[in-house]
């Protein structure tokens, strides 16, 4: 599964990045998550869609990393959330985004160095990419194209 492999090597390099992003100034964090998550997005496309297998389930959602440094005062930052549907705009919060698809990256990699099935882990990031982290790394990287520019 090269398409898994390569995927594994985003999924570990942006929770990596999450883990040790207070170590960074908040402009070489927001140019950094952009630039990790316009790698990641096209990844997860890449993954194959397979079956979950049977008897296998991912982990409760990892804690965030202790000392998370979030983006200051770019953190919060106005969306429309279904742009297909007219209604206000809401609150958005890049450190939201960031730390939703860090867990579902986490639990996928618990499955993936556990000794579960890979197909399993391959599943889990697919699905949880579909119904809820791909929205995240949508939403970010127009939040973070905008922040970029300040």
């Amino acid at each position: 599964m090269p398409a898994s492999d390569s995927f594994v090597t985003h999924a570990r390099r942006f929770c990596e990045f999450i883990e040790r992003a207070a170590e960074l100034p908040v402009d070489q964090r927001l140019l950094t998550a952009r630039a990790i998550l316009l790698e990641l997005y096209p990844a997860a496309l890449r993954l194959p869609l397979l079956e979950s297998p049977d008897g296998v389930e991912a982990g409760p959602d990892p804690d965030p990393p202790r000392g998370w440094a979030g983006f200051g005062e770019l953190d919060s930052y106005w969306e429309v959330f279904d742009p297909y549907e007219q209604s206000e705009a809401v609150t958005g919060s890049l450190s939201d985004d960031l730390l939703d698809v860090y867990r579902d990256l986490r639990r996928g990699l618990a499955l993936w160095d556990g000794g579960a099935p890979r197909a399993a882990a391959v599943w889990e990031w697919r699905f949880s990419f579909e119904a809820h982290w791909g929205d995240h790394v949508v939403d970010a990287l127009r939040a973070l194209h905008r922040a970029c520019k300040r």
